[in-house]
């Protein structure tokens, strides 16, 4: 029988994870835990608090996403979708490790999983509620989330400075298309002025305005 497995490795997905290695250490530990909880507390550490999305479990232990990353990820994977309803390539296994933390843990009120249609890239994020917003509408709740980055998985490995590097350029690109095709759309809008202007008051002005 033929061997049809693949053990080219540059062809192997590559996996990558943003745990906060500080953090990791609570999240099995309820003596370390306990002991976290109780220094934020006797330090008055407000802040701190809200960093626990659920009494009595660990703070969130992966990336906060700044507004730099989350636009290079969103210029990189533009398409978003619920982790359940995702099915364009298969979840690695250490990712779906850590959506079920995630859930067990009560760290996020959804995840989703960001992707791109051409090169499948993606990556996982989790949106934790900002406790410090009083508006809990739907619509304000997903503004002012505090989002995370989970993990990705990729074809080729690449570093955050890589990837932002490359979503500055189709930034660029993109927006300076989209500009050009404004000032040409433009442009044809002042060559058709006359014409406009004819249709709205029904035809050429005549040269001499006679008086009443």
């Amino acid at each position: 029988m033929t061997n049809l497995s693949n053990n080219n490795q540059s062809m192997a997905t590559v996996v990558e994870t943003f745990l906060i290695e500080e953090t990791i250490n609570l999240i099995h530990d309820n003596e370390a835990l306990q002991k976290w909880n109780d220094k934020v507390a006797e330090l008055g550490l407000q802040g701190q608090q809200h960093v626990l999305t659920v009494k009595d479990k660990s703070p969130i232990p992966f990336m906060w996403m700044n507004n730099a990353i989350i636009a290079t990820f969103e210029t990189l994977c533009p398409t978003k979708v619920l982790v359940e309803k995702y099915d364009k390539t298969p979840i690695p296994l250490e990712i779906l490790d850590l959506v079920s933390l995630s859930k067990n843990e009560g760290y996020f009120y959804k995840m989703e999983i960001w992707y791109n249609e051409q090169e499948k890239n993606p990556v996982c994020v989790g949106y934790a509620e900002d406790t410090t917003q009083s508006n809990k509408e739907e619509l304000y709740k997903a503004h002012y989330a505090k989002k995370y980055l989970i993990g990705r998985w990729a074809d080729v490995k690449a570093s955050l400075d890589t990837l932002t590097k490359r979503a500055r350029e189709i930034f660029i690109v993109n927006t300076k298309a989209s500009l050009e095709q404004s000032i040409r759309d433009a442009k044809r809008q002042i060559e058709d002025i006359e014409q406009k202007a004819n249709n709205r008051f029904g035809g050429a002005m005549p040269s001499t305005i006679l008086p009443f």
